[in-house]
């Protein structure tokens, strides 16, 4: 006969597989951002060595746009720093994440070894008395 589950174990590792979920979406998050953020500051760099009278273009949708130069470094230094902060807010989220999934896995393995590390040792005496 096929042994049922505790449902206290059931429940952790529910938890276990939402909080795992949620920590891959999260780095998937912050690594796009961290892409994002990279990229702007290799713009901004290009458009820092420009010189004032450089044209430049916005692209919007299909279209280009020719945009003030410095107009366009203001608007992509205030996009890092957002980006910046979305980052930092990213990884504390990931740190959070990693902790309470240790202490879930700390916990599902202490109720596994109260639950079949008993039945382990009650299977093996009961072995032994026979």
């Amino acid at each position: 006969m096929a042994e049922r589950i505790p449902s206290d174990i059931q429940q952790i590792a529910q938890e276990l597989d939402e909080l795992q979920e949620k920590y891959t979406a999260t780095v998937n998050q912050r690594a796009l951002i961290e892409g994002e953020l990279n990229e702007l500051k290799r713009i901004i760099e290009t458009l820092e060595e420009l010189g004032d009278k450089t044209k430049v273009y916005r692209n919007v949708g299909n279209i280009l746009f020719e945009e003030d130069r410095n107009k366009l470094l203001e608007d992509l230094k205030e996009k890092k720093e957002m980006n910046e902060l979305l980052l930092e807010r990213y990884r504390k989220e990931e740190e959070k994440l990693k902790e309470q999934i240790k202490s879930l896995q700390e916990k599902l393995k202490d109720l596994l070894n109260k639950y079949y590390g008993k039945m382990a040792g009650t299977a093996l005496r009961q072995g032994a008395s026979s």
